[in-house]
């Protein structure tokens, strides 16, 4: 391992961040559920218990916090990714100032973080979902089929019938219109063509200098190896049918 790799522990610990997320969420649910209840019940706060429950919460966001943003340094993210920050930083925020104000008197500034901290957990989970399962996996159920008009067959093109399906099956997903980790779309002909943060996808006629084979031939521990070595590889046919495609001139037609 060289020594500017980063550190495997490190690795995991930004891996642990669909563990240790959750814990903040059942807290606070908890320190809010409290806190609202005796309003209902007209009992006396329990003022050690809810301000246990958001300190615990509030360190638990802090370390849900640090490995998200490992795990964002290593996986990158989608057009979400920027809210998601904001709102768990938010919610972590609130969250610990909640834990001060549960001793005060006046419960009134207390409910009111709280209740911002929910609005921000509630926003946090939301896009954190989305970067996961794409921007409509929500309401996609409650969504209308459209019905359109089938259009008369067109001739397939060697993109449509070769290269699509090699990119759907190992790049598509993480890199869709919903989901574009580091800004690539290799989902649809306009997005490969479009290149992503770092550059063009490939080069026409020169498949050595393509970023779409160059990343691929890495060896799968690299860094820089694409796709990532827990998500299904190109076979070497699939490989060589790229290579001649690039090699080709990358027609679309």
């Amino acid at each position: 391992m060289l020594a500017s790799d980063p550190s495997p522990w490190l690795a995991v610990f930004g891996r642990a961040h669909p563990v240790l997320l959750h814990l903040p969420i059942g807290l606070l649910v908890g320190a809010a559920t409290l806190e609202f209840g005796v309003v209902l019940l007209r009992r006396t706060p329990p003022r050690g218990a809810v301000g246990a429950l958001l300190l615990v919460g509030a360190l638990t966001a802090l370390a849900s916090v640090g490995s998200g943003l490992v795990l964002a340094g290593e996986r990158g993210g989608g057009a979400n990714l920027s809210t998601h920050k904001f709102a768990a930083f938010a919610q972590t925020a609130l969250m610990l100032l909640a834990a001060l104000a549960a001793w005060r008197d006046r419960r009134t500034p207390l409910r009111v973080l709280l209740a911002a901290a929910l609005v921000a957990m509630t926003v946090a989970g939301h896009t954190g979902g989305a970067m996961v399962h794409g921007r409509d996996f929500l309401l996609a159920p409650l969504q209308p089929t459209p019905v359109a008009a089938t259009p008369p067959p067109a001739p397939a093109s060697a993109y449509a019938t070769l290269i699509a399906p090699i990119l759907e099956r190992t790049c598509a997903k993480c890199h869709r219109p919903d989901k574009d980790k580091g800004g690539l779309v290799l989902s649809t002909a306009d997005g490969l063509r479009a290149g992503g943060d770092t550059g063009p996808t490939y080069v026409p006629g020169k498949p050595d200098d393509s970023l779409l084979l160059t990343r691929i031939l890495l060896p799968i521990g690299h860094d820089d190896h694409m796709p990532p070595n827990d998500e299904p590889q190109p076979t070497a046919a699939e490989l060589a049918t790229l290579r001649l495609w690039i090699a080709a001139g990358a027609p679309f037609d």
